[in-house]
């Protein structure tokens, strides 16, 4: 069980690492690992999952799962604004492509 948590904790600060460096397309590799450790102890006993639970918080995986909420959070944040750039962009290049073809279009109408 130590080295379920061992393992846990190492996937947990790698995690950190790859979010802080921007890496965000490499970390579902490291969720999924993260969910099959915790997959295997809820399969367990329960004394286990408590035993498995307690070693966790001493090890101060609390801490370490706020920094990698806080993280995330911060990075979808990061990305919904440049979505929202982007589509703003957008909207400003098909309004001046529209409004130039509207300039066009003035030699063709009748007199």
């Amino acid at each position: 069980m130590e080295e379920l948590t061992k393992a846990y904790k190492e996937i947990s600060l790698e995690l950190i690492t790859r979010l802080e460096n921007g890496e965000l397309d490499t970390i579902e590799k490291l969720l999924d690992n993260r969910q099959e450790i915790l997959n295997q102890e809820i399969l367990n006993e329960e004394s286990n999952k408590k035993r498995f639970k307690d070693i966790l918080v001493k090890q101060g995986i609390l801490e370490i799962d706020n920094n990698i909420n806080n993280l995330l959070n911060e990075n979808i944040i990061k990305v919904k604004n440049e979505i929202r750039e982007h589509k703003m962009s957008k909207q400003a290049n098909n309004s001046y492509i529209n409004f130039n073809k509207n300039k066009l279009n003035i030699f063709n109408e009748k007199v």
